[in-house]
């Protein structure tokens, strides 16, 4: 009797100490299999901003600049690519919960965005442009300082708005379309965004043209990778060898043929 006991008793303590291993692996924050790499799985999760000129459709064809960049990544590196449209202001939440592995839409490099992720090579310097009704006072940059200006939340143009036009109102808005909608609604005088998305605003909204355009070669475009996943230098070395084989020049030239080639790749030998 005494040692059924016994065992019922180890038999209790063991269910015990399985319960609490068990919950404390659970309190780390976001599970190691979210965290891995995209090898562990077979596929690269890709967040892509469902908007041209990053990733669109046209008729049964997807296509979009940063996507077939993107692609060819992910062929260089082996990996089955697996693209998942969002809105911009939910890829850096997807990408640290793990539901992507890399974000490819058209995302600025910063000091304060470098602090929390990793960025890949450049593959592309955009030019920034304000859009605004065609009938708005707001034609070079000098009138933006004092005006209300829409922006997506979450990208860079917050911060070039506060460094160059400290006296502008800025309009955060969760997507293109709502920030679209702030200027109709006269809440916003202008949109201030990404050339390359200017004449997919313009298409949408007829109100819409664009005014201001200028370049941004101080915030090269790269892919966002989280801080110590080697898929990052992986995608680099794809980057590289598409500079070098020509592939890159001829997607930019696709979708960006008005495009002046920028310095920071005629350095690397692109003509």
């Amino acid at each position: 009797m005494k040692s059924l006991k016994f065992i019922l008793a180890g038999a209790v303590t063991l269910l015990v100490i399985l319960i609490v291993v068990s919950n404390t692996v659970e309190t780390t924050g976001p599970s190691s299999a979210k965290r891995s790499s995209a090898a562990d799985d077979g596929q690269l999760k890709i967040g892509v901003l469902n908007s041209a000129p990053v990733y669109y459709t046209q008729g049964s064809t997807a296509k979009g600049f940063d996507y077939e960049v993107a692609l060819e990544v992910a062929e260089s590196l082996g990996i089955k690519p697996s693209i998942v449209p969002m809105d911009f202001a939910d890829l850096f939440t997807a990408l640290d919960e793990g539901k992507i592995d890399m974000i490819a839409s058209q995302v600025s490099v910063t000091e304060e965005r470098e602090k929390v992720y990793d960025f890949s090579h450049p593959y592309f310097v955009t030019y920034l442009s304000f859009t605004t009704p065609k009938n708005s006072p707001i034609k070079k940059l000098k009138d933006v300082n004092g005006t209300r200006v829409a922006i997506v939340d979450g990208t860079a143009q917050e911060s070039v708005l506060e460094t160059r036009f400290p006296k502008a109102q800025i309009v955060k808005r969760k997507n293109e379309a709502a920030a679209l909608e702030a200027v109709a609604a006269g809440k916003a005088d202008s949109f201030f965004y990404d050339a390359p998305f200017a004449p997919g605003v313009i298409k949408n909204s007829p109100m819409m043209e664009e005014r201001i355009r200028f370049p941004s070669d101080k915030a090269p475009i790269a892919f966002v990778f989280r801080k110590g996943d080697g898929l990052r230098d992986q995608a680099n070395k794809a980057i590289d060898e598409m500079i070098v084989n020509g592939t890159w020049l001829r997607i930019k030239t696709d979708y960006f043929k008005e495009y002046p080639l920028s310095e920071l790749f005629r350095e690397q030998g692109v003509e």
